[in-house]
């Protein structure tokens, strides 16, 4: 059986997810290490999920408007939501430290650009 990129994708999400969810279940000291191991060098992990994301995009775009995957991207962020409000007091804490910094903007320039341009691009795409 042949999978195309998106099924690809698709498939890789599924794996790494049970993975996580089976270590999480049994032992989160050893998920913990994966963590601390992916964001000790977080300039090196940023770019290769920005490389993955535009490789992800290229793809993604060819089969679906930016109406959809931006609903798609809603869905997502509401199942993310879901996850911060089970740990509300903590997400506080650290979403007020991050507020807090004066460099908050300057840390995540590209980031705000490119969800600038997936907001305008879609309310185009919706009002033109």
């Amino acid at each position: 059986m042949a999978f195309n990129a998106l099924e690809i994708a698709a498939l890789l999400l599924v794996v790494i997810g049970l993975i996580k969810l089976f270590i999480v279940s049994f032992n989160t000291g050893a998920w913990m290490k994966v963590v601390k191991f992916l964001y000790r060098n977080s300039v090196a992990l940023f770019i290769v999920e920005l490389i993955l994301a535009l490789i992800l995009f290229y793809y993604v775009i060819q089969q679906f408007t930016i109406v959809q995957i931006m609903a798609v991207i809603a869905l997502g962020a509401l199942l993310t939501g879901m996850s911060f409000a089970a740990y509300g007091k903590e997400t506080i804490d650290w979403a007020s430290k991050i507020l807090k910094a004066k460099n908050l903007l300057r840390k995540a320039w590209l980031p705000i650009i490119i969800w600038v341009i997936l907001l305008v691009w879609t309310l185009l795409e919706l009002f033109w």
